[in-house]
């Protein structure tokens, strides 16, 4: 149903012949949709096979990787800022978080905050797409290390 809706709503809005349906189609029914979806699997979901030590070690190291991959974005654009005379925003470092595509639009917020003329964006996304490619190499990095290993 989700990708039904996206279909269709693509669709009414390249027609652009009923403006009003394609914006529906874009908020309203798209969000009732992914509500039903969301609960329909939940409802199939037993507490005691979701809800256990490794779900919750799961969710400790995922936050516990945000934390990290955002602490590191930022030492590494002061370095970065640091070796290049202070021509680069160290906040763009902080836009790297791969499975975050918001985080650049977030930086540039934060810049425009501390000066109204500092546009970051390009460069924030930039840094932004550059964590998603690492992301993927460094995952089939360890998939070809570590499934050897499993297969033994």
């Amino acid at each position: 149903p989700l990708i039904a809706t996206l279909m269709l709503g693509n669709l009414l809005r390249e027609a652009g012949v009923v403006d009003g349906l394609a914006e529906t189609a874009k908020t309203a029914i798209t969000n009732t949709a992914t509500i039903f979806l969301g609960l329909t699997i939940g409802s199939t979901m037993q507490a005691a096979q979701f809800l256990n030590t490794g779900t919750l070690r799961v969710l400790v190291l995922g936050l516990l990787a945000f934390v990290l991959n955002t602490i590191g974005g930022l030492l590494f654009g002061k370095l970065v800022c640091w070796i290049s005379g202070r021509k680069i925003n160290p906040l763009v470092g902080a836009a790297a978080i791969s499975a975050f595509p918001m985080s650049g639009r977030l930086a540039q917020k934060v810049a425009l905050e501390e000066d109204n003329q500092n546009f970051i964006l390009m460069h924030a996304l930039g840094a932004n797409a550059a964590g998603q490619i690492a992301s993927v190499l460094a995952a089939g990095i360890l998939i070809q290390l570590i499934f050897p290993i499993l297969l033994r």
